[in-house]
């Protein structure tokens, strides 16, 4: 346990950090399972639209606020686009 006062400070201040970043990422984690499975499922492609880039807004807020590395979030982003095209290129044929 810290002694000095800044250091029980610094303690308390990665507590809620920790915390608060633990629930975004498990959010961003519900979120991408939700939107896969609507890629799966969903025939409206206006309802897919909305939620992938909601999904992809989401992912770039938390890149902005530094829970994912800019190559990570690229990755997720980049992940569901190709999921997304292939439904959609699945449907004209």
């Amino acid at each position: 346990m810290p002694i000095i006062k800044s250091a029980k400070k610094r303690m308390r201040q990665q507590l809620k950090r920790r915390e608060r970043n633990k629930a975004l990422k498990s959010f961003i984690k519900n979120l991408q399972k939700k939107t896969v499975l609507l890629l799966s499922t969903e025939k409206d492609n206006e309802k897919l639209k909305k939620t992938v880039n909601y999904y992809k807004s989401q992912v770039d807020k938390a890149w902005a606020k530094g829970l994912f590395k800019k190559n990570k979030s690229a990755r997720l982003k980049s992940k569901i686009d190709k999921l997304f095209a292939h439904k959609a290129q699945l449907e004209t044929k």
